[in-house]
């Protein structure tokens, strides 16, 4: 067997031992914060500062940790039951496993040719180009040349769409779907980003679409379907509505909650979804708030997964 998937993804703090060291790496990301490495570093090191306990406060709310690498490596074990071809691996962008540590192993193991799946399900330079391009970095450093097939974004691939309308029949549950408000929430990114060519909204835009039409098809017909952004730092221009906005502006007080831009449930679901922005809709006097899960380890979603390995 010369042949690994790699299962790329952010990372989260696994403990809170850890949230210091995933706010560093993601700071000093030149992909995160554009700026020259001297002011990157000055300016992470002010974000920490400025923040590092607000966000050990905000992770004892969850547990104690992201959940993300625990629910990532029961992917990794379902998706290489069903591979016998290729070795599954998972690498994090900000926590272990680093690409460095897995890439050193693979090397070792003779494993000639990659074929990296990013668990972000549309393409943005801040993700799924910071991963591919931090494993093509840690393989020349080692010396190591492997063949690296890459997927870019699979927003639009039927499978997995399959697996997020599970989620969102799931959240529905036993409510008539004609008095909820069917609202995707997206991971916000800085405007300046967008502007310099990055297809991420367009292809976040494109995914909402495709839910709307294939859900009515279901017979899921909501009261209304909204996109809004999350997770704004700082004072730059980000993308909007924000999701405080759209929930302000929701006259029957009804919510379903999917996170659009995950595959995993981690802090920014479990946090900002579940908690931050339920306590939002319970000053706006929601009758209903609920929030999907990902699509996690669900069949459905490595199904999807197998199904893109074997497209490659």
């Amino acid at each position: 067997m010369d042949k690994a998937i790699i299962l790329m993804n952010m990372g989260g703090a696994s403990n809170l031992d850890e949230i210091e060291i995933f706010m560093q790496n993601m700071f000093n990301d030149h992909r995160i914060i554009g700026a020259p490495p001297f002011i990157r570093s000055k300016l992470a090191k002010f974000i920490m500062a400025s923040r590092l306990a607000e966000v050990k406060e905000n992770y004892k709310l969850i547990g104690g940790g992201s959940p993300l690498l625990e629910i990532t490596r029961s992917v990794q074990r379902k998706l290489q039951e069903r591979i016998d071809d290729a070795i599954v691996e998972v690498v994090m962008r900000y926590t272990s496993p680093f690409a460095m540590e897995v890439l050193s192993d693979l090397k070792r193991r003779g494993i000639a040719k990659l074929f990296l799946i990013p668990m972000y399900p549309q393409f943005s330079t801040t993700t799924t180009a910071s991963s591919i391009e931090d494993i093509r970095h840690c393989a020349a450093k080692i010396g190591y040349h492997p063949t690296i097939v890459s997927v870019l974004d699979y927003f639009d691939f039927e499978p997995f769409l399959e697996s997020v309308e599970e989620r969102i029949v799931q959240g529905v549950e036993h409510e008539d779907p004609s008095e909820l408000n069917l609202i995707f929430s997206a991971h916000g990114l800085p405007m300046s980003v967008i502007k310099k060519g990055d297809p991420y909204q367009k292809q976040v835009e494109a995914e909402v679409r495709l839910h709307v039409e294939r859900l009515k098809r279901k017979g899921l017909v909501f009261n209304q379907v909204h996109l809004a952004y999350q997770s704004k730092v700082g004072p730059m221009k980000w993308l909007t509505p924000s999701l405080q906005r759209v929930l302000e502006e929701i006259k029957n007080k009804k919510a379903l909650i999917y996170p659009i831009s995950f595959t995993i449930d981690n802090s920014e679901t479990l946090f900002e979804l579940d908690i931050e922005y339920k306590e939002v809709a319970e000053k706006l006097k929601f009758e209903i708030y609920k929030v999907c899960k990902c699509p996690n380890d669900s069949d459905s979603f490595v199904d999807a997964l197998e199904l893109l390995y074997r497209k490659m």
